[in-house]
This record gives structure tokens, sequence and C-alpha cells, in this order.
């Protein structure tokens, strides 16, 4: 008897572990797939901004869309590019080591013409072209160790150089001015030594110069100027460190706090109208971006992370254009380990409608994408692909407005007699 009740006890345990098996096996990552898929945002034809897991195929050397209203990929050039802007309708200028080039991108293939420029930039730190035709360069002289502004002129090449004590500068948003801040605060204590530092700006043709106001400030600074009456004074940021964002009133000469944050970036379209703050904790870890107002309001937060310099905004049209990171994991200091080549990831990039938050991927190659930037006219897109040594254009996809449907005519009965 006691035996019986043994083996019975024995085949009730077997048959337990088995449907335990069975659920934890079989059972449970069904129920976690359909979850999964039901609660995700994305679709293929679009939707939120998903949070992508799975890395795409590699890229090929050159991709061209399926249908004439899809993005065609295109290689413009292949060697290492330090900075490139459109330079005319159809063309763009860029910056080499070697000099001064200019390439036809509606061209097939593309071609390319050197320019004579007197000077050769050993490192490019960033450029601003202006609306008047005038790019302004920040860089590192060979063996110098401070950097310096010049500006160059699109049509003519004349290189002209700021005073070596203008510590940052920005364009006006007309292009009519050149706004710019000045210190020769020496490093060290100089007896009898009388310092300057003020806000001032000169014209375009970087004459006339007029001093706003007397100012210094003991950290690096940059200047946005993105809206008519409103700079933007960030500074470096850093993961570890707090930083305020303050706005100067051109018109009152007035400063007002904007925002402050740790690792904090800003970047606006060029109205002045949407912004891209990314921002971390304290710590670093976990970056943050989101589009705010011009008052400072988050309307919306970016599920899958990225960099705004990794963004263009349409000129035209309420897109924003991102190279998103693919499958980042976030170590180290935010965005510290990036600017110090510490951390890189595939990127895709996305279409994102900023009046509904909708995303859709333009192209299935992955990119390590280091600037990008849009056609005056809105129709291409132009970046340069670190992984590929790489400056590509990207056609985008024209809005096609739908065909109206031809009606009959309504037909009125006549009235009865």
């Amino acid at each position: 008897m006691k035996k019986n009740i043994i083996i019975a006890i024995i085949i009730i345990i077997i048959i337990a572990i088995l449907a335990a098996a069975f659920y934890w096996f079989y059972l449970k990552p069904v129920t976690q797939i359909k979850e999964e898929v039901a609660t995700s945002d994305f679709s293929p034809s679009g939707g939120v901004l998903p949070t992508i897991t799975a890395s795409p195929p590699s890229l090929p050397l050159e991709v061209t869309g399926p249908a004439a209203n899809q993005p065609t990929l295109k290689i413009l050039v292949n060697k290492e590019i330090m900075a490139f802007w459109q330079s005319a309708t159809s063309s763009l200028q860029y910056l080499t080591k070697e000099g001064l080039f200019e390439i036809n991108y509606l061209n097939s293939p593309p071609t390319e013409e050197k320019k004579e420029l007197n000077v050769n930039f050993f490192k490019i730190l960033s450029i601003q072209p202006s609306l008047k035709g005038k790019v302004l360069i920040k860089y590192l002289a060979e063996g110098a160790t401070k950097p310096a502004y010049s500006v160059l002129d699109i049509n003519t090449r004349e290189v002209k150089n700021l005073d070596l004590y203008i510590k940052s500068a920005t364009w006006s948003p007309d292009g009519e001015a050149l706004f710019y801040y000045y210190s020769d605060s020496p490093l060290y204590y100089q007896e009898n030594f009388k310092e300057s530092s003020y806000l001032a700006q000169l014209d375009k043709n970087l004459a006339n110069r007029k001093i706003i106001m007397d100012f210094k400030t003991a950290s690096d600074i940059e200047l946005l100027w993105p809206a008519v009456n409103t700079i933007y004074l960030t500074q470096k940021p850093s993961g570890l460190v707090e930083t305020t964002v303050l706005t100067f009133d051109v018109k009152n000469k007035i400063f007002i706090p904007f925002v402050s944050g740790y690792g904090l970036v800003l970047k606006w379209d060029d109205k002045g109208q949407y912004g891209l703050l990314f921002t971390t904790p304290a710590d670093g870890s976990k970056p943050k971006l989101q589009l705010i107002n011009k008052d400072g309001y988050v309307l919306s937060d970016f599920p899958a992370a990225t960099l705004p310099e990794k963004c263009v905004f349409a000129h035209s049209k309420p897109l924003l254009y991102c190279s998103i990171f693919v499958n980042p994991v976030f170590s180290g200091v935010w965005p510290d380990a990036y600017y110090m080549g510490a951390a890189s990831f595939n990127e895709m990039i996305y279409e994102i409608n900023l009046e509904t938050m909708e995303a859709k991927p333009l192209n299935d190659n992955v990119f390590e994408v280091s600037d990008i930037k849009i056609s005056n006219d809105d129709r291409f897109l132009f970046f340069f692909d670190e992984k590929n040594q790489t400056l590509f254009s990207l056609s985008l996809p024209e809005v096609v407005e739908p065909t109206p449907i031809p009606t009959s005519p309504t037909l009125t009965p006549s009235p009865t007699r």
C-alpha cells in the first residue's frame, strides 16, 4: 500500500515538473512576445519613435530607393572632410587638409573642383554659415593650444581672421551682424594690466564695431542667436557639472536664466521656435533628449536618445531629421564619454514630425554621423559618416498631395407638374 502511494506521489511530482517546464519554456515566452508587440509603438509605416532593438544590416557602398519618391542615398566624396556647407543651389563646399573643394551634388556622378585658398586649417572645431554668404570658422592652427576664428567669403574665397581674444562668436539670424564675446583676461595676474571683457558686434563685413556691454565670465561659453532679439549663452557640457543657459535680450540688454541641468546641450531651429535639449542626471548616466519651445517648456520626450548635433531641422516644415543611436549602452559619464571618443554606436536616420512626434526611418543602413545638414530647399540631407569616411547625400521624400477624385455632377430632379 505504502509502495503504491510513493509511486503515485512520484508520478504527480514528475507531471508538475513537466507542466512547469512547459510553461517557462513555451507559454511564458510566447505571452511576453505578444505583450511586447501589443505595447510597442513601432509600426513599419511610422509611429512614435521606437527604441531600436535590432541592428540593421551593414552599410553598402551605394543604395538607391526602390521608387521615385523614396529616399536615395548617394556617395558624394569618399575621403576625410573637416567641415562642409551649402554654397549654391546645387553645390557644397568642404574643407580638407588639402584645402577647399566644391562639388555639384546633383550631377551623376558628382563633379568636384578644387578652389584656391591661401590658408589651410589644421583642425576645424565648428562652422556656421550665414545667410549672406559668409562662413564663421572656429579652428585650431597647427601648434596652437587656443582656438581662433576666421570668416570665409563663399564667393570670393577671401579669409579674414578675427581678433585672437574673441572667445566665442555667432551670426545674427539675418546674417547682417556678427555677435561676439571678447576677453583679454590673462591666465595669471599681471601687475598694472587693465583687462577688457565685453559683448560686442560687427557688421557682416567685420567692420563698425559696437560694444554692447561689459561682460566677464570665468568659463568658456558658446553663443547661439536663433531668434531676432534673443541670444543664448551656453557652457561646455559635462554630466558631472550643472550648467545654466542664459538668454540675452538684445534690445533691453538684460540676462535671464533659461534652463539648468547636467550634461546640458542645446540646439535651435533657424527660427528659434523649436529646441532640442540634452540633459543627464547628476552622475551623467542616463542621457535624455527633449523637444522644447522658445519658452523652455518641454513639448515631448524622445524615447530613443541622440545628441542634438546629430539632428537638423527642416527650414519650411515642422520636421526634424536625426541620426538615432542603435542599441546604445550609455556607460560612463555623458556626454563627456562621446566627446572624448570613448563611446560610439551605430546610428540610423529618422524623419520626425514635430507636430505629432511620429517617426519613420529614411534608410535601413547604419552610420556614425559626425555632421548633418539639410539643403536650403529641404530636398536633401547631407552628412559625413565617420565609419566609412564618406560624405553622403540623402534625397528626402516629397509630400505628394492626393489627386482629387472627380465626382459626377449632382442631378436635380425636375419639378413635377
